[in-house]
């Protein structure tokens, strides 16, 4: 996550004290505006890049020419040394290399005078130009770079992107159903169905929902309790570069584990969880509930879907029997799974031991029993972000300590993950006693427990950056259900806008600020929902309350309450 969590508080720092923030349309054309600037830059460096490659292997191929010359000099001469009686042959070869040698230094350096002639007279062409005309051609050649870029854009997204609003618009003809509306429940089933949608379209068409007009909004006060249970955090070294244990800990009762970890290697690599008995007698392991995420390059995809799993988890208690000083994977899936270079890898496991037992994370080469060569290789230095150790409190609970009215609140909000609002755990990395901070409390589980008097709609919102997660909603009988952040697609939240909170603790909800919308939520049962940080995720980020009336852009011409 290489450390995430600090870079969003920066980008939140700097955005509060940003100038008031301009309209949704305006942010969407400097946002075109930058993406077209930062394509030509990289296509004026890519050009820079290949002539200067072709400059250096045409130097290379000069010397090596001249040593080969050199070479067959040095070899002709040391045989006329040796042999005072040299053949013609040899006194040929002498005449030819020096003749070759003039030949080749005078067509150098008619090269050069060639060269300078022709840059000479380009100056002089150049300076006798009328300003304006040479102004009208720079401004011709850039608004041509644009358009080939415009087109090369629209060439790599247009046909997707276009074919995906068709089938929307087709599909929505017949109802009543807005545009917007009709596309976002689409996404919806065919992700669920599996069918794969054109990132790009839901990028261009689904961007998140956001608040029809600025509407002010208050921190909601609330109460914390860290519940028992140990985390165990392994995220250092980010970067494996080599095999080893990433992190070593013993436990009993109650425990989590959370790993994070990068192939950083030229070679196919594995992630393994290893249980140890530490006592005399044997410890009974309950695994409870177990998360694996696929290895993918995509960061966000990892965090996203290793939340989507664990959330989801209703398997029921796993037992494993670790005999003293007997090794046992906790889980069994991780030992099937290679990392590529390049890949990252992420899980996440609760348990519980009746009996100490050391667990390790491990990175070992796929054709290892990692159970035997766990002993054959050394713990891993933490990197210099340090995210990895030890900390008492696995579990956080979040209660507002008076029930949200919606009438009476209007809109309301509550702060996760910021480090100061809701303070960072602080633990020991036990391979080397130093004292850690888990800046962005990852691997911790939130249990938001937001007790309401009417009908409210919540929300989460993004302060600091881009940001793909779950959450887990509990509805009394009615069970529970999953809800992606955002849904439909991977990831929002780039161009999303909070300005600080007042004295008072008030502040404005804006159009800029990206939604996720959770839906309506009735006074009974009071709803509760499960939360937790995700991997390469920006923090922190708003759960948002509201009347079940406020409008957002697209809903129609409903007031607010």
């Amino acid at each position: 996550m290489k450390g995430k969590a600090i870079a969003a508080a920066l980008a939140v720092f700097t955005v509060f004290s940003a100038a008031p923030v301009a309209s949704a349309r305006h942010q969407a054309e400097a946002y075109a505006e930058r993406v077209q600037r930062e394509r030509r830059e990289r296509l004026r460096e890519a050009e820079n890049e290949a002539e200067l490659r072709a400059q250096a292997a045409a130097r290379r191929r000069a010397a090596e020419e001249r040593r080969s010359a050199e070479e067959k000099q040095r070899q002709v001469e040391t045989k006329m040394g040796d042999d005072e009686d040299a053949s013609n042959e040899d006194d040929e070869l002498i005449r030819w290399e020096k003749v070759r040698g003039e030949e080749q230094a005078k067509a150098d350096a008619a090269e050069e005078k060639t060269r300078v002639e022709e840059e000479t007279q380009r100056a002089t062409e150049e300076s006798a130009r009328d300003p304006k005309e040479a102004l009208q051609d720079q401004e011709r050649q850039t608004a041509e770079a644009t358009e080939r870029d415009k087109e090369q854009s629209e060439a790599d997204t247009g046909e997707k992107a276009d074919a995906m609003a068709k089938s929307v618009a087709e599909e929505a003809a017949d109802t009543g159903e807005g545009l917007l509306a009709k596309y976002m429940r689409i996404a919806r089933e065919r992700l669920q169905g599996g069918e794969p949608l054109p990132t790009q379209a839901v990028a261009q068409t689904a961007p998140g929902s956001h608040i029809a007009e600025p509407q002010p909004m208050k921190r909601l006060a609330v109460e914390t309790t860290d519940a028992e249970g140990t985390l165990l955090f392994s995220d250092s070294p980010e970067y494996v570069k080599e095999p080893g244990i990433l992190y070593s800990d013993i436990v009993k009762d109650d425990a989590r584990i959370f790993y994070y970890h990068l192939n950083d290697t030229k070679k196919p690599y594995k992630v393994a969880v290893v249980l140890e008995g530490e006592s005399e007698r044997s410890a009974v392991v309950s695994l409870t509930r177990r998360a694996i995420a696929e290895p993918n390059t995509d960061y966000c995809k990892v965090g996203k879907s290793l939340q989507q799993a664990y959330f989801a988890d209703a398997g029921g208690a796993e037992k494993i029997v670790v005999a003293p000083h007997e090794r046992r994977l906790l889980l069994e899936a991780a030992d099937k799974i290679k990392l590529m270079p390049g890949e990252l890898v992420s899980g996440m496991a609760d348990f519980s031991a009746d009996a100490p037992v050391r667990v390790s994370v491990l990175f070992y080469p796929p054709d290892k029993n990692p159970l035997q060569y766990i002993s054959e290789v050394e713990q891993l230095p933490a990197d210099e972000h340090h995210l990895r150790g030890t900390f008492i409190g696995m579990n956080r609970i979040l209660r507002l300590k008076s029930p949200y009215h919606p009438k009476k609140d209007g809109i309301g909000c509550v702060v996760l993950a910021d480090g100061e609002i809701d303070p960072y755990r602080e633990g020991v990395d036990a391979t080397d006693g130093s004292i850690v901070t888990n800046v962005g409390n990852y691997g911790v589980v939130y249990r938001l427990e937001m007790p309401v008097k009417g009908k409210t709609r919540f929300m989460m919102s993004p302060m600091g950056g881009g940001y793909a997660g779950v959450v887990r909603a509990e509805l009394g009988k009615e069970g529970a259900r999953l809800i992606s952040v955002p849904d439909g697609m991977l990831m929002f939240g780039e161009a999303s806008y909070h300005p600080p909170f007042n004295r008072d603790d008030t502040t404005t909800l804006l159009p800029s600020a990206e939604l996720a919308d959770f839906g309506i939520y009735k006074k009974k049962p009071s709803p509760f929902f499960e939360f937790s940080p995700p991997g390469a995720s920006n923090l922190p980020i708003l759960l948002i309350l509201a009347p079940e009336k406020t409008m957002l852009a697209g809903e129609g011409e409903k007031k607010s309450s």
